[in-house]
């Protein structure tokens, strides 16, 4: 199984715009998730066609199995 962590932020133009991260910790915490979304949030880490990040969203784990036939 491969795990993914989705974190979804609203931008300045009122859009989304989504950050997608591979294989995140186990056990990680709503806290933990918030704290470093809201630092990417404030440190205006990234720029998007949509505008700066301008809050919160969402965020969740997304758990996929890939069930190989050849």
């Amino acid at each position: 199984m491969a795990k993914k962590l989705l974190m979804s932020f609203s931008t300045a133009l009122g859009k989304t715009s989504s950050l997608t991260l591979d294989e995140p910790k186990a056990g990680l915490t709503e806290t933990e998730v918030r704290t470093a979304m809201q630092s990417i949030v404030t440190q205006d880490v990234f720029n998007t066609p949509n505008g700066n990040l301008t809050g919160i969203k969402s965020a969740e784990v997304i758990t996929t199995t890939t069930e190989t036939l050849i």
